[in-house]
Order: C-alpha cells, then structure tokens, then sequence
C-alpha cells in the first residue's frame, strides 16, 4: 500500500508538471498569433491590391479573350460547313435533274471522306425525302427535321445546333436550287467537338500568357516588398521555429533601428526560454519514466501475491501490444494500452488473500467479491487524474461483446477498444497458465476456445487479428517478464 499511495503522488506531481509545460506552448503560441493578428502596413495593404489588380485585369482580359476566340472558333467552323454545302449544292442539281442517285452517293462519299469534322451529310429532296446519305441505308427516308437552337443563317444557309445520331453538331442546311425552282437541300452536320482541341490550346495559350504576367507582377511586387518586411519576416520566422521546438533560434539583424533591437531581444529571449524548457523537458523524460517503472513494479507486486499468475500482467501487456501494432495503433496509443496492461488488475488490492490465492475454484459467494476488482480499479486510479485514461480499461476488461459480462453489462462498441484488446490477451493467459485445481491448456487449445467464443464474449474482428498474431509469436508463456513492455 504505501508504494501505491507513492505512485500516485508521484502522478501528481507528473500531471502538474505536463501542465506547467502546456502552459508555456500556449504562451508561445498566444504570443504568435497576437504578432500576427497585428495591423498590417500601408506598404503591405498597397502590395496586396497592386497584386489583386493585376490578378483581376489579366484573368478578366484573359475571359474576354476566350470568349472572342469561342466566337471566331464557332464562326470558322460553321463558314467551313456552310462552304461545303453550298460547293454540294450545285453538282447536287445536275444530279438530281439527271435522276443520277449513282452521282449524288459519289458526291455524298468523296465530301464526308476529305472532310473529318463533318458528322455527316445528307442530299433531300424538296419533301424531305433523303436522295443520298453518308449512311447507305437511310435512302429513301424521310429526314427527321429535328428543333434545335438556331445559330445563324450565312450565305443563304440556316444553321442550328442539334442532337443527331447521339452526336450534338451544328447542322448547316444549303438549298438547292434550278432556275427559280427548288429541288432539295444538301444538309451537313458538323461536329460540335470538332472545338474543342483548337478551344483547349487556345485556352491553354491564353492561360499560360495570364499566368506568367501575373506571376511577374506579383515577382516584382514581391521583390519590392521584400525589402520593406524582411525583418518582420525574419522575427515571424523566429517566432515559428520557437514554436515547433527548434533548439538555438538566433535571427540575423543588420539595422540599428527599432526592428533591429526588437529583433536582439527577441535572440536573448528565445536563449532564455529554451534554456528553461530544455531543463523542464529532461526533468520531464526522467519522471515519466520513473512513473512507467513504478507501475511496471505495482503491477509486478500486484501478481506476485499469487505465484501462480506472476508475471501475468507482463504477458497481457506484451501480447496486447502484438495485437495493437497489428490493428495499426499509433505508439502513443500503444503506451496508453501498454500501462493499461499493467494496471487491468489492481483492483485485486482489495480482495482478501483467502480469495485471491485459493487452491480451489471459488464458491458463488467468492466469485461475486473477485467480481468486484475492476470496480475497485477504477475507484483507485480515479484518485488521480494523470491515471484517468486508464479507468475504461480497468473497467471493462471482464464486459462480453454480447453484453453478459461485468461489472457493467456493456456491449458492442460501447467497450472501450483497449478493453477489448486486453480481455482477449488476458483470457488466453488464464487459460495456457496452470491453477493448483486445473492445469493450463495448450497454445492451440486456448486458441480454440478464443475462436469458439468469436462474437459472444470477443469481438470478431480483434479475434481474427489475435489468431493471426499468435501464428507469428512464440507462445507466451515463453515470454520473460522484463522486457515485455515496448
């Protein structure tokens, strides 16, 4: 007991210390952010909108430009497909005049072969009936007059934008015409993708150009900043580096004036409070792993009252940590489980010796006072707030997954995850170690029993974790006492 009461002064003063620490970062950084947050210069306020008035005239005329340029794209491509009807529309008469459906398919086949951006092409007569198509089959039918966004007419053509064939095309319709009689169209269908390689290097183009004269101006507006705020700069960067723990921070300063002393006593300053938490963070290390010792030792003592489990929070933890690093805990939460391991069973300090060394099962009666440890756990370690984290685990290291075990009846998820790991461990220790009234089973045994009771008293997916862990370890029992934590 009074090695007990040493260690949790000892936690104490260990959590007073980590907060004496906190407390200095967050001086630290209420200090940075209270340099920052200060108002800025006219030189700078006059960077940042000389920069933004770059940024905003170059992208806009930039916007300006590609709108120009979708518009002479669109323009080109509906003058080409308008060129093409109306060079059709001519020899397209004589054939139709001399019924030479022979001469139209020719005339149809040689324009979509020379021409790849025309979807495609179809010669009708004054009814609509298709004369000649690029598709052989569609002769003899009529040509759907599908409602489309109506472009421009040019030329004497009428363009619009239509869904044909599931290809959206601007479809460019030219008539064909015989003295004053009119004997057809030829109607072309341009593909409206045929813009968008010459629109994305036109884009692309036309981007570059506004980057580089903006990343210009904002070089040169640097440039002239840079002189203006380099020693802020230089202090801001101290400031970081302090923060982030960087050891030795010294800024350079060349100038005389007020930034130059600012920055001198900022240099002593920084000597001053790195001297002091250097001394606090060796003090730190070495408490913490006087702490880490003493519960090693408490729970060495702790297993040693019984001869029969000594070492037995050793193996818990040891195994424990196997199946933590393989389910993918972090370390800092493997030292939180590895302690945890140690401190599962010490609310055995409070059940009679009778009980807790007995050569025979225990009655129902005896059960019921073993049952009640992990309840005097938790009200030992809650005597301490640096030893609260390890209470779920204390706890609920005896809870079922199916909600039949104590002292809680949680289930589920509700169980703390370091809880579940180490019900597992401790499990598989109680049962390969030998009782004076039982002998201990064997690895492949215990296994079993761990598998039998997946989903019931484990939770399924640390049970498949643990079975293949244990195929890659030596058996536990093998496992020495020292050394057995990371």
């Amino acid at each position: 007991m009074p090695l007990l009461f040493f260690l949790l002064g000892e936690s104490l003063f260990y959590a007073r210390l980590k907060r004496l620490l906190n407390y200095t970062e967050t001086q630290w950084k209420g200090n940075m952010a209270g340099f920052l947050n200060r108002p800025w210069g006219i030189r700078l306020k006059l960077t940042l909108i000389t920069l933004a008035l770059i940024a905003m005239t170059t992208f806009g005329s930039a916007m300006v430009v590609m709108s120009i340029m979708n518009d002479y794209l669109l323009d080109s491509l509906i003058k080409r497909g308008s060129s093409v009807a109306l060079s059709a529309a001519t020899p397209a008469g004589f054939s139709i005049l001399a019924d030479d459906r022979l001469g139209l398919d020719n005339l149809v086949a040689k324009i979509k072969q020379s021409h790849p951006d025309v979807a495609y092409m179809t010669i009708v007569d004054r009814n609509g009936v298709i004369l000649a198509h690029n598709r052989l089959t569609a002769a003899g039918r009529t040509f759907p007059d599908l409602q489309g966004d109506p472009i421009q007419k040019t030329s004497g053509c009428k363009v619009k934008k239509v869904q044909r064939y599931d290809i959206f095309c601007y479809e460019i319709k030219a008539p064909i015409r015989f003295a004053d009689s009119r004997l057809g169209s030829v109607i072309v269908g341009m593909k409206a993708d045929a813009l968008a390689a010459p629109k994305h290097e036109a884009r692309n183009t036309i981007l570059l150009i506004a980057v580089l004269a903006l990343a210009f101006g904002a070089a040169g507006t640097l440039l002239l900043a840079s002189f203006l705020t380099a020693p802020i700069k230089r202090l801001a960067a101290g400031f970081s580096q302090v923060k982030s723990g960087e050891r030795q921070v010294e800024i350079q300063h060349t100038s005389r004036d007020e930034l130059g002393e600012l920055t001198r006593s900022f240099n002593e300053m920084s000597k001053t409070i790195q001297a002091q938490k250097n001394s606090l963070e060796t003090y730190a290390r070495n408490l913490e792993k006087s702490y880490t010792a003493m519960v090693h030792i408490l729970a060495a003592a702790l297993d040693g009252r019984d001869q029969y489990t000594l070492g037995h929070s050793a193996r818990v933890a040891w195994l424990s940590l196997q199946i933590g690093r393989n389910l993918g805990l972090d370390e800092e939460q493997l030292k939180d489980l590895e302690v945890s391991c140690f401190l599962h069973d010490i609310g055995k300090i409070k059940v009679p010796d009778a009980i807790l060394t007995k050569k025979t099962e225990l009655n129902s009666e005896e059960y019921e006072i073993m049952k009640k440890h992990p309840i005097y756990g938790a009200e030992i370690l809650s005597l301490s707030d640096s030893l609260h984290r390890y209470i779920p685990v204390v706890q609920q290291h005896h809870e079922w997954y199916n909600g039949e075990g104590y002292p809680y009846g949680l289930r589920g998820s509700e169980i703390h995850l370091h809880a579940q790991i180490v019900a597992i461990a401790d499990s598989y220790d109680a049962m390969t170690s030998s009782r004076p009234y039982r002998r201990g089973r064997s690895k492949m045994a215990a296994a079993r029993e761990i598998q039998k009771f997946r989903g019931i008293q484990f939770a399924p997916h640390l049970v498949d974790i643990f079975l293949e862990t244990l195929d890659g370890i030596e058996k536990v029992e093998q496992i020495p006492f020292a050394g057995a934590a990371l």
